[in-house]
């Protein structure tokens, strides 16, 4: 989107105002500046009127003219074939230096002496928009012989990046409007000045079908002979925009120049239909406007003026739905033309200088605008800054909002039409803050108020997920699953299951049409599986929800290990031992901390080697190998597993303590005992005692001596000294005076 300094000091009063202020200020308010370009006439090129030209009487192509060049008449031979008396024309004096570094010199043609040269637009460093020489007219100024060109010609020409949200800037009023607010000045008041014939339009144009259903349409008629000016000309090159015949030069100008949306066609009866959601106008049978633009003037004389507006929601739908093809024309109904028919119609007709029959035809659908209820202190909120009520108004009447209300710190607030993008106290709360300026929004440093969101889901999740990077580490493999089991296989192998008054409607399949009660069955699958792929070293873990017959959830850990205890390697002479119960016993240890274990059972465990896990004096799970019978219809060998509540692993958070610098004292007791007495007894009766000095206990060797067993336990002692002989002594008396009582003797 390009527009130039003059084409926006028509709606707006820049005097006084620097182009790189008006840049900055383009850029502050959102409206990104992505280009410049200063277009400059060069010096001793002035304002010349032509009073006679005559052929040149040794030349064909190249005519002799007297030109008025304000304090002398010059002659000059140009070469130029719409040269003609009567013209004014953009004049080179001699010394000019135009582009290319062209030096305007004394010169002799064909016997002719030349004192300067009438100069096209491209020779003066203007764009190339015409043929011949460049031919000068009042619409940029009235012009002055003698004068400057410059003071005609001369502009900058400003590029911006207009989002596709912002449809209302894709014209030079429309930044002019944003300009308003930036800079906190009135728009220029426009006032139409054309001449109006008595004749109404009613004379010459019929609407036979009126049936427009989401476009609006403003229809005026016009009469005369176009003359196209220097002035639309020149800038629609200015601002690349392109168009041959002259009624689509005055059209595409209007757009531009005020975002109306212009179609011009030769004076006929229309139709306004609707087809398939779309609303059409016929002229001839064959025009359509809303959504594609087919000029369809065919002579000159009499034109009727539609100007038109559909909102991007509606346009968009229509192409996208009935597969239409777009154009220039649709680019801007689909980002949101201007709702203003009648400053667009006025402009163009100002510019057109033709008269027009009186009256028109007014075709528009009603359009509420939008009204939002806004709180200031919630704007301020949102700004991060308390901006003064009368200021927040003041930049919204300057963007064309409508204040419908103000009250007890509110406001109601009216959407202009052209502001489709605008839907919320946040939209409007970012227009109040770009045009107030963020630079003048004092920082502040960043705070955060975070509220404690840790509950007892996230950190179960947290926890289960540091088990696994242990387990891991310890070599296991994760393995996942569905939540889905074989009822019958569960009753098989004596497991729960779920009640038939809870159970699976609709199962899946056949052989998952229960909810699991245990992990470990899915586990086995997987030992046979990677058995079967010829995996000797198996371990794997999973952890997932099991439910019990009243379908109650709970989450559980399995492990379970098969095979070499080590992969084959160097060290072990291509020999790795094959595990035992103790190597489950020790990964599992690694992964949830220390435990002790009790004689227990379990549905597909050994009967000889099944323990519950014991950890702060309460049952967690067991640890077992599986029945030999379960392994065989699993065709599997010896393979050991655990099975572990995941709620009622202690979550302890161990914390770094001193490391006691004083030697530990290392003491053995080898003791007969009756061989119905567990180890867990003994060890929970020396426990009783809660003797801070002594820091581990455990067997180191058990003897069948018959009728009873010999144990040798080894004590650890230490303390925040050095231990004397005499106090070593007092504890382990200690120690074997209360397992004295318990019929326990020294061996």
């Amino acid at each position: 989107m390009k527009v130039t300094r003059k084409w926006l000091e028509e709606f707006i009063d820049l005097s006084n105002i620097s182009s790189e202020e008006i840049i900055k200020t383009l850029n502050k308010i959102g409206q990104e500046v992505e280009g410049y370009e200063k277009i400059e006439v060069p010096k001793n090129v002035v304002i010349g009127e032509v009073l006679e030209c005559h052929k040149h009487p040794d030349a064909d192509k190249l005519n002799v003219c007297r030109v008025n060049a304000g304090d002398e008449e010059l002659q000059i031979v140009c070469g130029a074939k719409n040269v003609a008396a009567g013209q004014f024309v953009a004049v080179a004096l001699i010394g000019a230096v135009l582009p290319g570094n062209f030096k305007i010199k004394k010169a002799k043609l064909r016997g002719i002496e030349s004192f300067g040269m009438i100069c096209a637009a491209r020779e003066i460093g203007l764009p190339d928009f015409h043929d011949g020489i460049m031919v000068m007219d009042n619409s940029l100024g009235e012009l002055k012989i003698g004068e400057y060109a410059g003071k005609y010609l001369n502009d900058e020409v400003i590029e911006l990046g207009i989002t596709a949200n912002r449809g209302d800037c894709f014209s030079v009023y429309g930044i002019a409007r944003e300009l308003s607010a930036g800079f906190n000045k009135n728009l220029k008041s426009f006032e139409s000045d054309y001449e109006e014939l008595q004749e109404g339009i009613g004379r010459v144009v019929n609407v036979d079908k009126h049936e427009n259903k989401k476009s609006s349409h403003l229809l005026k008629a016009v009469e005369g002979d176009l003359q196209l000016s220097l002035k639309i000309d020149y800038r629609l090159s200015l601002v690349d925009i392109e168009a041959k015949k002259k009624i689509e030069k005055f059209a595409k100008y209007t757009m531009q120049s005020t975002g109306v949306l212009i179609t011009p066609m030769n004076i006929c009866d229309i139709e306004l239909d609707n087809e398939n959601g779309v609303d059409v106008v016929k002229c001839f049978g064959k025009y359509f406007v809303g959504i594609r633009n087919e000029i369809s003037v065919e002579k000159s004389g009499k034109y009727l003026i539609d100007a038109n507006y559909i909102s991007p929601k509606d346009v968009n739908e229509a192409v996208f739905l009935n597969s239409l093809k777009t154009d220039d024309y649709f680019f801007r109904a689909s980002r949101g033309s201007e709702p203003d028919l009648k400053f667009g119609i006025n402009h163009l007709l100002n510019e057109m200088k033709l008269p027009a029959y009186s009256g028109n035809i007014d075709l528009s659908i009603e359009s509420d605008k939008k009204v939002i209820n806004i709180n200031i202190n919630e704007i301020r909120k949102i700004i991060g800054f308390d901006i003064d009520e009368k200021t927040i108004v003041e930049i919204l009447k300057k963007l064309g909002f409508e204040i419908k209300s103000i009250s007890d710190g509110s406001l109601k607030v009216a959407i202009p039409l052209f502001r489709h993008d605008i839907e919320n106290i946040q939209d409007i709360a970012e227009e109040i803050l770009r045009i107030y300026g963020i630079d003048n929004i004092p920082s502040k440093a960043l705070e955060f108020k975070e509220k404690i969101r840790i509950n007892k889901t996230i950190e179960d999740i947290n926890y289960l997920n540091e088990i696994k990077l242990k387990a891991v580490s310890q070599g296991f493999y994760e393995a996942l699953h569905f939540v889905f089991e074989d009822k019958a296989r569960l009753k098989k192998y004596g497991f729960d299951v779920i009640d038939d008054n809870v159970d699976l409607l609709n199962p899946i399949a056949k052989e998952l049409n229960t909810l699991r009660s245990t992990l470990l069955l899915q586990l086995l699958d997987d030992v046979k599986y990677n058995r079967a792929n010829d995996y000797k070293r198996i371990y794997l873990f999973s952890a997932g929800s099991v439910y019990d017959k009243d379908r109650n959830e709970t989450q559980k850990l399995a492990f379970v290990i098969n095979g070499f205890r080590d992969y084959e390697n160097p060290a072990n002479n291509g020999k790795p031992f094959r595990v035992e119960f103790k190597d489950i016993v020790d990964k599992v240890a690694q992964v949830i901390g220390e435990f002790s274990l009790i004689e227990g059972t379990y549905p597909i465990a050994h009967p000889y080697q099944c323990a519950d896990i014991i950890q702060n004096d309460k049952k967690i799970g067991v640890i077992a190998k599986v029945h030999p019978k379960v392994a065989k219809e699993f065709d599997i060998d010896d393979t050991y597993f655990a099975e572990i509540d995941f709620d009622k692993i202690p979550k302890i958070k161990k914390l770094a303590t001193e490391i006691n610098k004083f030697q530990k004292v290392t003491r053995d007791l080898s003791l007969v005992a009756n061989k119905d007495l567990t180890y867990k007894e003994i060890l929970d009766t020396i426990k009783s005692l809660k003797i801070n000095e002594l820091k581990e206990v455990y067997p180191i060797d058990v003897f069948d001596l018959g009728e009873k067993n010999s144990i040798t336990l080894r004590f650890k002692l230490q303390a925040k000294k050095t231990l004397q002989e005499n106090e070593i002594n007092d504890i382990m008396e200690k120690i074997l005076k209360v397992l004295e009582d318990k019929g326990i003797t020294l061996r």
